[in-house]
């Protein structure tokens, strides 16, 4: 009988494992009343996640705060959809946004597909950008702290690389002593994880629950939209 090689798998955390819209959205709702009559808070969204990409870079180099960058991100995607949010509420926004972050669920499947993936023997973790202390608190209000070891969460602040940056990615691979060839990443943004990844040499699952186009050139080796899709792709 053949062996059967055992893989690496690495989750991305928000949007991947929960829905990152749903924190963001409620927060709106209740700070500013905002209905999807007044504005497309799906695509609001997908701009505040934008703009926070691109202010990422300054917050880890030391030139913005960490909360300026939070509301920085705001002002400018709300600015966008011709919504004038002033400083203050922006951070109200932002409170109520970060409160419901801590309170949320794993997507329909995901559980199923951890715990498949556990069971066989292979190596499973999370690659994230973000706070250290922030996205531990999501992560155990996911509950997945008890499934996936601490020395298998590898958090930007903490490592100090970000996603796109493929050095994050060798790094998860010295750290875990694996190899580019044998790990997969499972993610939904483009540019960080799809990008990301492949350019370190590992495969990439492309999460696309919401029908986003491509950016770049770059091919993942598989691209679903529910996790009932992701269960019968030939990972394995």
């Amino acid at each position: 009988m053949q062996k059967t090689t055992k893989l690496a798998i690495f989750f991305d955390l928000d949007d991947t494992l929960y829905n990152h819209l749903v924190p963001f959205r409620d927060g709106v709702r209740e700070v500013l009343g905002l209905t999807e009559n007044a504005v497309n808070i799906a695509d609001l969204f997908h701009r505040v996640r934008h703009h926070s990409d691109l202010l990422w870079p300054k917050y880890l180099q030391g030139e913005l705060e960490l909360e300026e960058t939070r509301l920085l991100r705001m002002e400018l995607a709300f600015a966008e959809f011709g919504l004038d949010l002033n400083r203050e509420m922006a951070a109200e926004v932002q409170a109520a946004y970060i409160d419901r972050q801590y309170k949320i669920k794993l997507i329909d499947g995901v559980l199923p597909q951890l715990q498949r993936f556990i069971s066989g023997g292979h190596t499973v973790g999370i690659i994230t950008n973000g706070p250290e202390d922030h996205q531990m608190k999501k992560i155990r209000a996911l509950g997945v702290d008890k499934l996936i070891p601490e020395d298998r969460i590898f958090i930007s602040d903490a490592v100090g690389i970000a996603k796109p940056d493929p050095e994050i990615f060798a790094y998860v691979n010295r750290k875990t002593e694996t190899t580019p060839e044998h790990c997969l990443y499972i993610g939904d943004t483009w540019g960080n994880d799809v990008v990301g990844a492949l350019e370190a040499g590992w495969k990439v699952c492309w999460y696309n629950p919401r029908d986003r186009q491509p950016l770049t050139d770059h091919v993942p080796s598989y691209t679903f939209t529910t996790y009932d899709e992701f269960k019968e792709l030939p990972i394995l």
